[in-house]
Formats: C-alpha cells, sequence, structure tokens
C-alpha cells in the first residue's frame, strides 16, 4: 500500500489509453488552493473606524476598570488600617491578660482555683436564692393569713374620716396610744395605707366589786384621694372579775372605749398644730 503511486489515464496517438504516474504534491497545491480561495473572493474592506470605535470602547473600559482598582485600593486601604488597629487592640488585651495571669500565678491563685471559687460562690448564692424564694413564700402565706385574721378582727370597728393627711394621723395614733399604755406588737406603713396593732393590756380587778379589764386596739389609717384620713378603730376589750372570770360587755361600752382612743387621737393633732410657747428673754 505504501507503494501505491497516483496516477492519470491519457489517450496515445493510437487511440489505445495510457496512464500517467502524478506527484503527490500535485494534489497538495489543489487543497491549498481551495483552502485559501474564499479568502481571496472575500477581502476585507476599510476597517480603519471599525478599530477606532473599538479602541474608545476598550478605552472607556479600561478608565473604569482603573477608577475600579483604585476604589478597591482605597478600600484595601481603610481595610489593613482597620487589621492594624484591631491588631493593636488585641496585642494590648493579650498583653493585660498576660499581665493578669502572671499576677494571678504569683500570688499563687491560678486559674483553676478561681474557677474552684466562683463554682463555690455560685453554690451558695444558688442555696441562698433557693432560701429567699422559700422565705418569700411563707412571708406572701403569713401576710394573707394576717390580712384574713386582720379582717376578721375589724369588722364592727369604729370608722371617722379626718382631715389629715396620712404621715400626721400615724404620728398622732401612735403618740396617743403610747400615752395610754399601749405597745405596739405590729405595724405596717405604706404611703397608702398603716396598720397598727397593739399588745394586749390588762389591768387586774382591785376589789370584788371593780373587775379589771384586758384590751387590744386594731387601727387602721387609710389614705383618701381628697387628702383625708379614715380611722377604724377595733377594741377587743374584756371584763374581768376577781376569780379570773370573763364577764359580759355590752356593745355601748366597747363602742365608748373605740371612741375614747379617737378623742385621744384627735387631741395628739392638735397639740401637734399648737404653737410652740414663746420663751422669755
Amino acid at each position: 500500500m505504501d507503494n501505491v503511486q497516483p496516477f492519470i489515464s491519457t489517450n496515445t496517438p493510437s487511440g489505445q489509453k495510457a496512464f500517467r504516474i502524478v506527484p503527490p504534491f500535485f494534489y497538495l497545491s489543489w487543497v491549498v488552493l481551495l483552502c485559501i480561495l474564499p479568502f481571496l473572493q472575500g477581502c476585507p474592506q476599510d476597517k480603519t473606524p471599525l478599530l477606532e470605535e473599538e479602541n474608545a470602547e476598550l478605552k472607556k473600559l479600561a478608565a473604569k476598570q482603573e477608577s475600579m482598582i483604585i476604589t478597591l485600593q482605597e478600600g484595601n486601604r481603610v481595610l489593613q488600617e482597620q487589621i492594624d488597629r484591631l491588631s493593636r487592640e488585641l496585642r494590648e488585651k493579650q498583653k493585660e491578660l498576660d499581665q493578669k495571669l502572671q499576677a494571678a500565678q504569683e500570688t499563687g491563685q491560678g486559674l483553676a482555683t478561681e474557677r474552684h471559687a466562683l463554682t463555690q460562690q455560685v453554690t451558695e448564692l444558688t442555696k441562698e436564692n433557693r432560701k429567699l424564694k422559700n422565705d418569700a413564700q411563707w412571708l406572701r402565706h403569713q401576710r394573707d393569713l394576717f390580712r384574713k385574721s386582720l379582717q376578721a378582727k375589724i369588722v364592727g370597728a369604729k370608722i371617722q374620716m379626718l382631715p389629715q393627711e396620712l404621715p400626721s394621723m400615724l404620728h398622732a395614733t401612735t403618740q396617743a396610744l403610747a400615752q395610754h399604755g399601749y405597745a405596739l406588737m405590729a405595724k405596717m406603713a405604706t404611703d397608702q395605707k398603716a396598720i397598727l396593732v397593739t399588745e394586749r393590756k390588762t389591768s387586774t380587778s382591785p376589789s370584788l366589786e371593780l373587775p379589771g379589764f384586758r384590751n387590744q386596739y386594731v387601727v387602721v389609717l387609710e389614705k383618701t384621694p381628697e387628702k383625708y384620713t379614715t380611722l377604724k378603730v377595733k377594741a377587743h376589750y374584756e371584763k374581768m372579775a376577781k376569780d379570773g372570770r370573763i364577764l359580759e360587755v355590752g356593745e355601748n361600752e366597747v363602742a365608748e372605749i373605740e371612741m375614747r382612743l379617737i378623742q385621744a387621737i384627735e387631741q395628739a393633732l392638735q397639740q401637734a398644730k399648737a404653737p410652740a410657747p414663746a420663751t422669755p428673754d
């Protein structure tokens, strides 16, 4: 196959056909001619204006890219400044932490010891918080019981409204009770309401004819919007015979005892308003 040569047929003078070998480069020249023929037929015209347009566009694109590169470089510069600043701060913090760690190691207080101490502190605070919650719950329960007991004790109290502010009324009431020998067992006061409960005062019977008594006051002071104070006085008054028996007490007697305390409070208010006596020269 490698020895086969291309050939063409020709006519001899005698009219017979003869074959003649054709060299290979003959076919190669024809192939090259056929390949370059389209390019020879379509030669481009002058493209100078088009190239100038493309160059102008490329210049504009290059200008935009250059502007973008400048912007990116500026952004990189600002970012690098921030990175440098953060690096300085980080180094300062690291230096400060190293100093604290060194100081802790020098004083014998390592991180493990500090963590253990903090853990113990948290444990103690948790126990204390739990105890405070239990105490608060117990106090709320006791307050509810006290309110219910107080509502029962104040039923049928003597009520009077006085044109006085609550602080003045509270001071006068405390003063009147002390003047008549009543010590306070409980006192609760807010900016709207005050409750006073006295100790039970007892007086033994001096003779068979004269009974003794024991009494306890419950006083409630409530502020009203008209700068008045509502005064409620309940006396738990009992009479005692010489042999210790409890004698029956009428409602009028109890009302009289309650009215006496109201009068004593009014008197204390008047004394507080009275001007002080002038001192002699």
